[in-house]
């Protein structure tokens, strides 16, 4: 009732007050170099609560490095009740290594080292993929809003000896100077919780360009496909007339030998053999030449739809990149689960598409592979051949190009869930929630 609402009011005094409740935690001073300062390495202790309470941090690890997260746990009909945890894992993600980007790009070293050592998440700033987060989105939220600040002592050289070498024992040095520097771990999840909603924004508005996207991808295909089709044609109609010149090239001199022979004139027969068509493979997929074609590298259609945009976060076109791929493993898992529990054709079209997955693409889909894996996966998958694959005894027909289809309609679902979920105020309501538990578990140690 009132108390309640007298205790929310007091919410935003209370976490600022955090800041200056918990004890400062120091560590020696080290030696720095001329050109760059060196920090104490402290090693994280445990976490505590509300008003110095201590609590127990119990950490879910995940079996696998960065990309073993909890994406890569979850089966298929599991994955699809948790759409929204999966991207609330992934906006988080996103988010750190944001705020690691802000930290490197002006040159904060220490608390983008305190970041990364967080919960273990050592090398998440240049991580290119989904499943980065070891944990949980509520626990790394509270666990870092419950730790005390960090000081850590600083040593460096002030200023620069020019005109001689660093090892002349005539030369002055310039004096060491120790200065203190604080992390407050508050303040940085504070900053993180903006990320997100800023993030959350973004994500909206940029989801909605993988349909146009799929449109550009289709398109390119189909054409693809016609002008092999029309070159295809075209070198067997130059073969033809080919054979013709050289069938009545041999049909007239064969004539003029047996018109000699016999002393008279003997009309030739012309003879137009055919043979099948030879069969050429589809070009190869290359990114290169997507790359070189703005309309059909999507990263670009991104970017140059905020280039000069101010508001835009600088790692806006890597999250889009990094959405399309956790949204195409979502959608390829779903295909697969749905065609196993299908007819004998459906089975057939399901083993297939495990077989060529395993073989070839789960790999680059679960680790840090780079930029543009879902559009090598769709133009791999789709340029294919067909062929027929053994169930019970019988040989069913397996149209590589319809189950591209397939995936793609599935992840069309999968981003229309996401953007429902980031229409919503479910972002902004979690942060609120996890505010008013320490909150209301900060008045119930006083």
């Amino acid at each position: 009732g009132s108390e309640m609402r007298q205790l929310l009011g007091r919410l935003p005094l209370f976490i600022l007050s955090l800041t200056h409740v918990h004890a400062f935690t120091s560590v020696p001073s080290l030696p720095a170099t001329r050109d760059q300062c060196s920090v104490a390495r402290c090693s994280q202790g445990a976490a505590i609560g509300p008003l110095g309470a201590p609590i127990r941090n119990k950490l879910r690890r995940a079996s696998l490095p960065h990309g073993g997260g909890t994406l890569l746990r979850m089966g298929g009909s599991e994955m699809e009740k948790k759409q929204s945890e999966l991207l609330n894992s992934l906006l988080l993600q996103r988010s750190i290594q944001t705020q690691l980007y802000y930290y490197a790009e002006f040159r904060d070293d220490f608390k983008k080292q305190w970041l990364e050592d967080f919960l273990d998440h050592k090398g998440l700033l240049l991580f290119h993929s989904f499943g980065g987060l070891k944990v949980s989105v509520t626990e790394y939220l509270e666990t870092m809003m419950n730790t005390a600040p960090y000081t850590y002592t600083i040593s460096a050289n002030w200023g620069s000896t020019m005109g001689g070498s660093k090892d002349n024992p005539f030369l002055q040095r310039a004096a060491m100077k120790t200065y203190d520097e604080t992390i407050h771990p508050q303040k940085v999840v504070k900053g993180i919780m903006q990320i997100r909603e800023q993030l959350k924004g973004e994500w909206v508005n940029d989801l909605s360009t993988i349909d146009f996207e799929d449109h550009i991808f289709w398109e390119e295909l189909e054409d693809e496909v016609h002008h092999a089709s029309l070159a295809e044609a075209a070198e067997r109609v130059a073969r033809i007339e080919e054979e013709k010149k050289a069938s009545e090239k041999a049909s007239l001199q064969k004539g003029g030998e047996n018109a000699t022979a016999s002393g008279g004139e003997t009309r030739g027969t012309k003879t137009l053999t055919s043979r099948a068509p030879a069969t050429s493979d589809p070009p190869p997929f290359s990114l290169e030449s997507r790359e070189r074609n703005p309309l059909g590298v999507s990263d670009n259609l991104v970017v140059q739809s905020i280039r000069g945009e101010q508001g835009s976060t600088p790692l806006r076109g890597k999250n889009y990149d990094v959405c399309k791929k956790a949204a195409t493993y979502i959608a390829v898992r779903q295909v697969v689960s749905r065609l196993d529990g299908g007819v004998a054709e459906a089975r057939a079209q399901g083993a297939w598409l495990r077989q060529t997955w395993d073989a070839e693409f789960k790999t680059l889909f679960e680790s840090d592979s780079g930029r543009y894996v879902s559009e090598h996966f769709l133009a791999g998958l789709a340029r294919k051949p067909s062929l027929a694959m053994p169930v019970g005894g019988k040989l069913f027909s397996v149209d590589p190009m319809d189950l591209t289809k397939k995936v793609v309609e599935a992840r069309r679902k999968v981003l229309q869930g996401w953007q429902d979920y980031l229409d919503s105020d479910q972002v902004e309501s979690g942060h609120t929630e996890i505010m008013r538990d320490l909150l209301i578990k900060s008045f119930g140690t006083l």
